[in-house]
């Protein structure tokens, strides 16, 4: 198990178990919402994540496209949420406490990178999503 939060620790949770490993998206909805590259996140079965501490406090955005991003009320981390259609949570790697044991496997939405990234060549990339 390893256990993660938000910047000023309200909202913690806790992952049994990650289904397959890492993946970076690189559209832009992401780099806007992280204010970098793009996201690091793994899926994570239902039954494998629980919330420990703020699960009622996480607040959603969403925009007219359907993206949408929790956070932390106070901090404004952005956190774990459920991903409704596929039943599993999403959860943003940078908030882990340790080492996950899982690797990077994918890149997605390559081909809206920004231009000034550089992408490592062991990866699989998409250029859309896990399907493309």
């Amino acid at each position: 198990m390893v256990a993660g939060g938000c910047l000023c620790g309200a909202v913690r949770f806790a992952v049994e178990a990650f289904q397959g490993g890492a993946f970076k998206c690189h559209c832009s909805k992401c780099r806007k919402a992280f204010g970098g590259a793009g996201s690091a996140a793994a899926l994570v079965a239902r039954d494998d994540f629980r919330w420990l501490a703020g699960e009622g406090t996480v607040r959603a955005y969403h925009c007219a496209s359907g993206f949408t991003r929790c956070f932390c009320p106070d901090c404004g981390c952005i956190v774990p949420q459920h991903i409704v259609d596929h039943g599993l949570q999403w959860v943003p790697l940078g908030l882990l406490d340790a080492d996950p044991g899982i690797r990077l496997k994918h890149h997605i939405h390559v081909d809206s990178k920004a231009a000034w990234e550089i992408l490592d060549d062991q990866a699989l990339q998409h250029a859309a999503g896990f399907d493309s």
